[in-house]
């Protein structure tokens, strides 16, 4: 861990809270007047952020998610025939049937993580560069134009294009938001709002597939999958287009605050001693951030959490269908599967909000859950009974729980703004290349054998992830202790305005 001086730099002089009933209790912070807040105002100025904010947060991603995955539910509507993107890979014996190999589909949505690649870290540092709010409201508007001209497409090459070029607008979506959060709540609340924002990819699971088996009845002379895309990009842009209004980029610009509220937000984030907002790029924190055990631990358990997304999202509906259902009943199974995702999303994010020290357990648990649901349709049998195996496929939304843990654990335990930036940048380009190589592990040609290659993968990643959140829960544990025996200084001696590092700021203390 670096060292210095800390009593070397020129900080702040220590200022006393002011101690008083719960309604007039005071804080204080370098004689700022921003930072003198009540508890009565504190509480006030986080119901409006969270009566605000976090709708605007959840129905922009689930929008961004309903757009990803429109092409789930076109498989069911005729997209995989028109567009080609199928062979034959020979004739069942028994009754003669063409059995189709899925490869092209396969990277027709694999190519949108390798766009989301090419895409996330320049957009975690735009979302640096640029004003956050108004740069998240463009991206909605652009990839909802990219969505409707699907309609356009008319061959396999074309699709390729245009799923590449939608993973590059829907890059920045992830890293703007996960920057966002920590710039309008305390650490202790981050978790129940990472969970509040991932919940919109339950709701967009299931409200998504419930909007494209609608509009897949729709009688009109283009066919159903262009219609799904053309009206459900459409909603984005006109949605993208509120946001350039109603999105702040940050507390000071939150028009639902009034001037007042607008200084307890920004104290309530700066008396936590963790880092402001700043556009400065500082590239010692980029080596800090490469040096740090927990970036790498960070990284290679987004991989593995988002591993089983490839059969979640982009085969979800054909791995349900394998089960023996109709076309349309595996569509609007999947989205059930949605609302589960949404059960589980709320259970672990008041978890971690009301039990201390939790993050880590909740991920481990959810990633036990992704390991009893990918064995579970491994080695059932499909028929007659279907249930056991749609249980196990509906376990495997387990992992966003995981997922948001982890976000959360990022968000709490990276001080310094370009640190931050930057191991978002990395965590999403992890997930990108997670998501970029899972659908080569669906062999629909395994199907008979209930895909084994998609399942043994699943298994073993997902039990690397519970050992990296033990290993993970091991390390902060063990900070905080030698933190706790090293310090000799006061808390308020240390401010948010040196934008310092975790590594750099001795006070502070890792969420778990």
């Amino acid at each position: 861990m670096a060292s210095f001086d800390i009593k070397a730099m020129d900080l702040p002089q220590q200022v006393e809270s002011v101690k008083g009933p719960e309604e007039h209790a005071a804080k204080d912070l370098n004689n700022d007047p921003r930072s003198t807040i009540t508890a009565k105002e504190e509480r006030t100025c986080l119901r409006k952020i969270d009566t605000w904010l976090t709708p605007l947060i959840v129905v922009t991603y689930c929008l961004q998610y309903v757009d990803k995955v429109i092409l789930n539910g076109a498989s069911q509507f005729g997209i995989i025939q028109d567009l080609d993107l199928y062979t034959v890979a020979g004739h069942n014996a028994v009754t003669q049937k063409p059995i189709l190999n899925l490869h092209r589909f396969s990277m027709v949505t694999l190519i949108f993580y390798w766009g989301y690649l090419a895409g996330a870290l320049p957009a975690a540092i735009l979302a640096q560069k640029l004003p956050l709010g108004k740069f998240l409201a463009g991206l909605a508007i652009t990839w909802g134009a990219v969505t409707m001209l699907t309609a356009t497409v008319s061959s396999y090459p074309g699709m390729l294009v245009q799923r590449f070029f939608l993973g590059v607008c829907e890059a920045g979506a992830g890293p703007g938001f996960s920057l966002m959060i920590p710039l309008f709540w305390k650490r202790e609340e981050q978790p129940l709002r990472y969970s509040l924002w991932y919940m919109s990819q339950g709701l967009g699971g299931f409200l998504g597939p419930m909007m494209v088996y609608g509009i897949g009845h729709i009688h009109a002379e283009l066919a159903p999958w262009k219609l799904q895309y053309l009206i459900l990009g459409a909603i984005t842009i006109v949605w993208g287009a509120i946001m350039v209004f109603a999105l702040p980029n940050n507390p000071e610009s939150a028009w639902f605050l009034t001037e007042p509220e607008r200084k307890v937000a920004d104290a309530r984030i700066r008396l936590e001693h963790v880092t402001e907002e700043t556009n400065m790029i500082k590239p010692h924190q980029i080596v800090e951030a490469l040096k740090d055990p927990k970036t790498w631990l960070t990284v290679v358990s987004t991989y593995c959490i988002h591993f089983i997304n490839g059969a979640c999202s982009g085969f979800g509906s054909i791995i349900v269908k394998s089960f023996g259902y109709s076309p349309f009943k595996s569509v609007l199974l999947t989205g059930c599967a949605g609302l589960y995702l949404l059960l589980g999303l709320a259970v672990a994010g008041v978890a971690a909000n009301y039990l201390p020290k939790a993050r880590t357990v909740v991920w481990c648990v959810c990633e036990v859950f992704v390991i009893v649901g990918a064995a579970l349709i491994w080695h059932v049998q499909w028929a007659p009974d279907h249930s056991a195996a749609l249980a196990g496929f509906f376990l495997l939304f387990t992992f966003p729980p995981s997922y948001t843990m982890l976000l959360s654990l990022v968000g709490s335990n990276t001080g310094g703004y370009t640190k931050k930036v930057f191991v978002m940048g990395l965590v999403w380009m992890a997930y990108c290349i997670s998501n970029g190589t899972a659908p080569l592990f669906i062999k629909t040609t395994e199907v008979d054998d209930h895909y084994p290659t998609l399942f043994r993968g699943s298994l073993i990643t997902a039990a690397i992830s519970v050992v990296c959140s033990l290993a993970m829960r091991f390390y902060l544990v063990r900070a905080n202790k030698k933190r706790d025996q090293n310090l000799d200084i006061t808390v308020q001696e240390c401010d948010t305005i040196y934008d310092l590092t975790d590594w750099e700021n001795p006070h502070y203390r890792y969420a778990l």
